[in-house]
């Protein structure tokens, strides 16, 4: 009953979030690129362009504030255990669970590109076009 209370709860926290994240302008605004006006009528690399906003929205967006935020309540869990070691300890695992987190969130797309620079698809160059961007969809 408490993870179907839960699962109702972040429903309802992130899909105004979603749905606000909508734009008007086609190609530039909002997870969905197409479909807001008729002169720009959606296509299948537009299914593409949606999953690469929506992952970028998540990943640059929500799983930072989420981490912060539960790193400051093991933070509070920490301090005000009053020495009591469960809550010690239940403070230092979700530490630990906030890192290996973000170390897989964060570590798999470090582990694909340095597979594409292994293999010669992208290099560690700084430029802002080119080959080296591959997880950037252009729909042109």
């Amino acid at each position: 009953m408490k993870k179907i209370i839960l699962v109702i709860f972040l429903n309802l926290l992130f899909l105004p979030i979603l749905v606000l994240a909508g734009g008007t302008n086609c190609p530039t605004e909002g997870l969905v690129p197409c479909g807001n006006v008729p002169s720009c009528p959606c296509e299948l690399c537009d299914i593409f362009v949606m999953i690469d906003r929506v992952l970028d929205f998540l990943l640059f967006k929500i799983v930072p504030v989420l981490a912060a935020l539960m790193i400051a309540i093991g933070g509070f869990m920490y301090i005000f255990a009053f020495g009591k070691p469960e809550t010690i300890s239940q403070a230092k695992r979700l530490f630990t669970a906030i890192t290996i987190g973000l170390l897989i969130i964060y570590g798999a797309w470090a582990l694909i590109n340095t597979f594409f620079v292994i293999i010669g698809l992208s290099d560690f160059g700084l430029r802002l076009t080119g080959p080296d961007k591959w997880f950037i969809i252009n729909c042109q």
